[in-house]
């Protein structure tokens, strides 16, 4: 703790302003700088439209498959052979398979070719491989097209918001950040509502539309992080002009006093630009860092939202009284999680991300154990529950609202602002890494667990692990709120 009274008091003569110390406020700022420009809220937003994208092939198999296994010629892009059980489960699997590998892609090329570069080729590659999805004719062709697509996922959820949140101003960088979970949810509502009304070329040509925006946007005019521009030793100037521009103000001088402190003192304890694996573990900030991040994109997938998008049909074809179709209900619960995303947006930087994140478990913990108590129930053969099917589907949406304030967006903030400069291109990348294959067993798993166990345990185990979730916020997690990145390193000690 004396370590970081001492650094705080060298933040406070390095960037010429007032801090408390014990609020960790930085006061000196002029009033007339403004928390960002036009070109940061475009740049955010159109970067993110590659993540709309990944919503859109995210809920792709929803409205295709059954085209795909359909005898009809005109309908199926097969042709005369429908695609059997186990092509399905190629395609669909293909796509998550190269979300593991798209994780760890980042952690090399941010650092080696800078963070514009690093995201037009992703965009490109998710461009073409959405391009040639569209136009193939058998199930090799469209394992491959998405695997790419799979590995543009990964790398695109840690590169946009590794990106956001070194660009955007402290006091707007939670809202900007989760603009990402909002825009895939969006891409999701947007294959289910149009997928069953084209065919599958069209349908699919649509879902690359937004990818291709993104490219060429990156390609235009989104603007290089400033850390990368120091970390390369770039002119001053040009840094300070480049600040100007995403602040819309001239009052940079102390924002990017912070920005050199942070790389000059990287250098000066000997690391690295491009942090090892190992480093992650050896370092006190990495190590707390990625303890925190990894526990919390695995409540994140380990919330129940995986059944919620890939198990709807089942889930609510087990209601006994439900007349709700699976495809109904995709859209319903998808375009809710939108709606209340946009709400939280405003939200976060209010009431800060710790409440938020805490209510958000407990809300899923509550709405999970009325589920598993439904099933348990009707387990046992109880006929009232005929009457009470209103349970599981409010709970379910209840669920899907309470998951768009926290469990959803909350823990991709963290992941953009938690990891010290040095560690980012690391330790973000092996996060979402071990996310997504909690994500891909999850998804492979939970039939198993809901015939063996009964659909009441499934839901049960969610429960605990949202309630777990809410201790361990409430006891391990920094609020981070209102802080700059280098007052967040000093949290961490």
């Amino acid at each position: 703790m004396e370590g970081s009274i001492n650094e705080l008091e060298k933040l406070k003569k390095t960037n010429d302003c007032d801090i408390d110390e014990h609020k960790y406020e930085c006061k000196g700022e002029s009033e007339k700088k403004r928390d960002g420009s036009l070109l940061l809220f475009t740049s955010i937003i159109t970067l993110n439209l590659m993540n709309f994208g990944v919503g859109c092939h995210l809920a792709w198999t929803s409205p295709t498959i059954p085209k795909l296994r359909s005898n009809d010629t005109l309908v199926n892009p097969f042709g005369d052979h429908p695609a059997s059980v186990s092509d399905i489960s190629l395609i669909v699997g293909s796509f998550y398979i190269g979300s593991i590998v798209g994780c760890l892609i980042p952690s090399r090329v941010l650092d080696s070719f800078g963070r514009k570069p690093a995201m037009a080729f992703v965009a490109a590659c998710m461009t073409a491989a959405s391009l040639v999805l569209a136009f193939s004719y058998n199930q090799w062709m469209y394992c491959l097209c998405r695997a790419v697509l799979g590995m543009g996922k990964g790398a695109s959820m840690v590169m946009v918001p590794m990106y956001t949140g070194e660009v955007a101003h402290k006091r707007n960088r939670g809202r900007l950040v989760l603009i990402m979970p909002i825009l895939v949810l969006a891409g999701m509502v947007y294959s289910y509502a149009t997928g069953p009304f084209f065919s599958t070329r069209v349908f699919t040509l649509l879902c690359t539309l937004p990818i291709l925006l993104a490219l060429l946007s990156i390609l235009i005019f989104v603007p290089e992080s400033p850390y990368f521009l120091v970390t390369r030793n770039k002119p001053r100037h040009e840094v300070a002009e480049c600040l100007r521009k995403l602040r819309c103000s001239k009052h940079v001088e102390v924002e990017l006093k912070q920005i050199e402190n942070v790389v000059r003192q990287k250098q000066k304890t000997g690391q690295q630009q491009s942090a090892s694996y190992m480093s992650l573990l050896q370092d006190p900030r990495s190590r707390k860092a990625f303890k925190i991040n990894t526990l919390m994109m695995i409540f994140h997938l380990l919330s129940g939202v995986t059944v919620t998008h890939a198990f709807l049909g089942p889930l609510f074809d087990s209601v006994s009284g439900s007349h709700w179709s699976g495809n109904t209900l995709a859209i319903l619960v998808s375009s809710i999680k939108f709606v209340a995303g946009l709400v939280a947006t405003a939200a976060v930087e209010r009431y800060g991300r710790k409440p938020l994140l805490i209510s958000s478990s407990v809300c899923a913990a509550i709405c999970h154990t009325l589920v598993g108590l439904y099933f348990q129930l009707q387990a046992l053969g109880f006929s009232f529950v005929q009457h009470i099917s209103l349970i599981p589907l409010t709970s379910v949406i209840v669920f899907a609202v309470g998951y768009s304030f926290g469990l959803g967006p909350i823990p991709f903030a963290y992941m953009s602002e938690l990891f010290p400069q040095q560690a980012k291109n690391v330790g973000a990348p092996v996060c979402m890494a071990i996310a997504t294959v909690a994500n891909t067993a999850v998804a492979l798993t939970f039939p198993y667990f809901m015939e063996y166990l009964g659909m009441q345990w499934c839901f049960w185990i969610f429960a605990l692990n949202c309630l777990y979730a809410a201790i361990f916020t409430k006891y391990q997690v920094p609020e981070t709120k209102g802080r700059t990145l280098e007052e967040i390193q000093l949290m961490l000690d």
